[in-house]
């Protein structure tokens, strides 16, 4: 390659992003010191021109399912604000006039935010799983019959850790969201309005809709980082896994000793030489990404 080069800005968000230092670098980080760990030449370019081939539609699913939370808190916080203020409201003798809405906007939001939660995981993730991982979990989004045989395999197969992780995932959110979807899809569902109520002469209230029990901004947070770390436990216990005969493992990092200039939360150690406790993949819901 000669001059003039050529760089593209591609986001305004760097390494202090959990997003990007986890899912972006971090697993990016893995595939060359797991996945790739005993390739060279002509076989790891092509191994590595395949996995990121595989991992570019995940990834931009999971970019888009946490920037559609990111718009309706941004949504929400706006209107909220406005309707507090006043700025939306004009006030007659016997009614009073809402001036401007966010339901169309704010239901736009949400549908693509259900749509890409399940390209993320049920097509992203799935695909890049089963090639090149050689980990298949399609099992995991079919019905409960092949759910649990499928469960009842990793166990023989001595995964307990996997089998458990899997159906604490599928339990507590993910056969809710692909139903969800699919009522989406093929059902009709669309989000509620907005409801407003006069709380005292002058004062208005906003009544969110519900998504699965949830006000829609508790849902789209709760949904986007479960997606996110559901991406992240997989793609770190998968490269584990294809490299379980590498002389290294994998060590979470305490939150509290996390940089926050790139606050990554794995690392790898030497088997043998660091006593560190090894990562086990278990299930957990917190609010880390957005």
């Amino acid at each position: 390659m000669t001059p003039p080069y050529q760089v593209k800005k591609v986001s305004d968000e760097g390494s202090s992003s959990p997003f990007i230092s986890r899912i972006s670098m971090g697993i990016l980080f893995f595939r060359d010191q797991l996945f790739l760990i005993d390739t060279d030449g002509q076989q790891r370019r092509a191994s590595l021109n395949h996995f990121d081939q595989q991992f570019k539609p995940m990834y931009e699913a999971a970019q888009a399912t946490r920037d559609a939370a990111i718009r309706v808190c941004e949504l929400v916080d706006s209107h909220r604000s406005a309707i507090q203020n006043g700025n939306l409201i004009q006030f007659r003798a016997n009614q009073y006039d809402i001036l401007e809405t966010i339901d169309k906007p704010l239901s736009q939001a949400v549908d693509l935010l259900i749509d890409q939660t399940i390209i993320a995981t049920k097509t992203g993730l799935q695909k890049i799983l089963k090639d090149p991982l050689n980990l298949d979990i399609g099992f995991f989004f079919q019905k409960d019959k092949d759910f649990h045989e499928g469960l009842k395999n990793l166990r023989a197969l001595g995964e307990n850790d996997l089998a458990q992780y899997l159906q604490d995932v599928r339990v507590n959110w993910h056969s809710k969201l692909q139903e969800l979807r699919t009522e989406h899809e093929h059902g009709g569902w669309s989000l509620d309005s907005i409801e407003y109520e006069l709380t005292a002469p002058y004062t208005v209230k906003i009544n969110l809709p519900t998504v699965l029990g949830m006000p829609v901004n508790e849902f789209v947070l709760k949904t986007a980082n479960r997606v996110l770390f559901f991406i992240e436990n997989m793609m770190v216990y998968a490269m584990l896994r294809y490299s379980h005969q590498s002389p290294i493992f994998v060590v979470e990092i305490p939150i509290e000793s996390r940089n926050p200039l790139n606050p990554k939360r794995f690392r790898l150690a030497p088997k043998g030489l660091d006593g560190s406790t090894p990562w086990v993949i278990t299930y957990q819901d917190a609010r880390e990404f957005v």
